[in-house]
């Protein structure tokens, strides 16, 4: 049961978390560039530099998502099983 609440509870953490960066992060793309990010752009010819500063830094914030929504994850299940050890002592 605690490894499914954990993959679950991670899984979930990690969809928000992705979700949320991807809006701030194209919010803050629109606002130092002036323009849409290069996946949401319709042109062909976008430059090289721009397509590797987005998706270097895209990438970075994804892998930084990921390790801070495991580590939620992980404090939010101890959490959750201090609670229910709390109340079955009672």
């Amino acid at each position: 049961m605690d490894k499914i609440m954990d993959k679950l509870l991670t899984t979930g953490i990690s969809l928000a978390g992705g979700y949320a960066a991807t809006k701030a992060f194209e919010f803050a793309w629109r606002q130092a560039t002036g323009e849409d990010t290069p996946r949401a752009s319709e042109e062909e010819d976008i430059s090289l530099q721009k397509a590797l500063v987005f998706a270097i830094s895209s990438a970075a914030i994804s892998a930084g998502v990921q390790v801070l929504s495991q580590r939620g994850a992980k404090a939010s299940v101890k959490k959750i099983k201090a609670a229910y050890a709390n109340k079955a002592e009672v």
